[in-house]
């Protein structure tokens, strides 16, 4: 069994891969960004594993280099995790950039450092689907890149997921060469939730559950479940194949009518789930003033369409399916609180 660290610990993706490292026999590590988040971690996970105490936490931030020696110390495996992720458009763009960028890099050269070979980085499909100057392909693979210099096309937020993997890749291939790194690139998270802070892609069914998004626009995502997104990472610390490749988890392309049909239908007494479209126009309207609103605005009628078909073959099954992992995110929200 391996000594694995999880940076940014108390993320959504990183609660299920811990749950999933412990319930193997793996011995677990994990970066915070303060004291009071590791024990609001073990707490959240302690109903889900009689291990979850078992787990080491090291304070660790992005942007300082105070903690990483720490962290890295007799690791086997390095599953880097934590990027910012915000609900609200930036004002400055390097407000995201620079510590996913430098944050990236600076967990490669501790890990380099400390002698630490394997790293599973969690990029996003915003890193290959983006910044499109012409016309959208049927369906993007993990040879496609996002292009951030088509700000049209590329919100900081997209940006920043580009440019910290590509900056990854461009450290092993350089100063960093001997690690052994493999990128996966999640689409829009959806799945059970471990506890009631919800910072992630989760918020846009909780907005719907709670009536917080009262009318629906005419834009889609792709959907995974977070527990897809961990078996990929687990499976490719395993896989000595996977070292030096990317691999995109994305299941169906759902529009929003049709995740809120899948919560209507789900939850029947919840009557604030929106069941009526936004126009297009007030949406453009509304972009105007807001900068919420504009990222919706730049994906009005847009279908993204990412393979999974690499993952699929790692995993060696079916991924979960959108609806499903639609339906676990708002079970657990209505059972922990959330909405």
């Amino acid at each position: 069994m391996a000594t694995t660290l999880v940076t940014g610990a108390s993320g959504f993706i990183a609660q299920q891969l811990i749950l999933d490292l412990l319930e193997q026999g793996h011995t677990v590590r994990g970066t915070v960004r303060a004291a009071a988040k590791g024990e609001a971690l073990k707490a959240s996970l302690a109903p889900h594993s009689e291990r979850a105490s078992e787990i080491e936490l090291v304070e660790a931030d992005l942007e300082r280099d105070a903690g990483w020696a720490d962290a890295v110390a007799g690791v086997d495996v390095v599953h880097h995790l934590a990027s910012p992720f915000p609900l609200a458009v930036p004002k400055d763009p390097d407000e995201l950039i620079r510590p996913a960028r430098d944050g990236a890099l600076r967990v490669l050269r501790a890990a380099k450092e400390a002698g630490v070979t394997r790293v599973v980085l969690t990029s996003s499909g915003a890193a290959i689907a983006y910044g499109v100057k012409g016309p959208m392909p049927e369906r993007f693979t993990e040879a496609d890149w996002t292009d951030p210099t088509h700000t049209a096309d590329c919100r900081p937020y997209i940006a920043s997921k580009a440019i910290a993997e590509r900056a990854a890749w461009d450290y092993v291939a350089g100063d960093g060469q001997g690690l052994e790194l493999t990128a996966i690139n999640p689409v829009a998270v959806f799945g059970p939730i471990r506890s009631a802070q919800v910072k992630t892609s989760v918020d846009i069914v909780a907005r719907m559950l709670d009536g917080r998004l009262p009318l629906l626009p005419n834009v889609g995502i792709q959907v995974v479940d977070v527990r897809d997104v961990s078996a990929a990472h687990i499976a490719a610390m395993d896989d000595p194949a996977s070292i030096g490749e990317r691999y995109i988890v994305a299941d169906a392309f759902r529009w929003m009518r049709e995740v809120a049909a899948v919560l209507r239908e789900a939850h029947p007494d919840r009557k604030r789930i929106p069941s009526r479209g936004m126009p297009d126009f007030l949406v453009r309207a509304l972009a105007l003033v807001s900068g919420d609103v504009r990222t919706i605005a730049s994906e009005l009628g847009k279908r993204r369409i990412l393979s999974s078909d690499k993952v699929r073959k790692l995993l060696g099954r079916d991924l979960i399916p959108a609806d499903e992992a639609t339906r676990a995110s708002a079970e657990t929200l209505i059972r922990y609180g959330a909405v």
